[in-house]
């Protein structure tokens, strides 16, 4: 799957990931289309979920130990490529409080990172300053919709962290 920045995008899928980002779509993302993910993974695992294809931006799904319970959580979420690892943000699509998985690695930040069908171990550290803004950056090239969902969160800081790769 060819994964493509913002200005490399067809209209077809600059029109998804602007979709995405307004409210009606960040309900159905919040609601359907991380679960469409899931339920593709189950049916067809190693492959890139159905929300990567579409929209062609990088796409991984994320493993966590819950923060409460200790049972592994799943979440399919947008990378943003760096240098060393992935960025990603917990901007929940634009909500007042953030996602689970955000608890869920500052309580543990060793997770796997299912990407492209190859598990990597990751160890997550949340991101200030400097860092978060390549972040940032990095994913905003891909997807312009953490604008709006920073102005939507109203405030809210929504949490930027490095995934960085754990060699065995």
């Amino acid at each position: 799957m060819q994964l493509r920045r913002l200005d490399e995008a067809n209209a077809i899928q600059r029109a998804l990931r602007r979709l995405v980002a307004s409210r009606p779509g960040a309900w159905v993302g919040k609601r359907v289309l991380h679960r469409l993910d899931l339920v593709a993974h189950r049916i067809a695992p190693h492959r890139a979920p159905p929300s990567q294809w579409l929209a062609a931006v990088p796409v991984g799904l994320l493993t966590t130990t819950g923060a409460r319970s200790g049972q592994p959580r799943t979440v399919p979420l947008m990378l943003a490529p760096l240098e060393v690892g992935w960025g990603v943000i917990a901007s929940h699509y634009g909500s007042e409080r953030p996602p689970g998985w955000y608890f869920n690695l500052r309580a543990q930040p060793h997770a796997t990172l299912e990407l492209d069908g190859v598990v990597h171990r990751v160890r997550a550290e949340q991101v200030h300053g400097e860092d978060r803004e390549r972040v940032r950056l990095a994913a905003l090239a891909y997807y312009s919709g953490y604008s709006v969902y920073e102005q939507r969160a109203g405030g809210r800081d929504l949490g930027f962290f490095v995934l960085h790769p754990v060699n065995d």
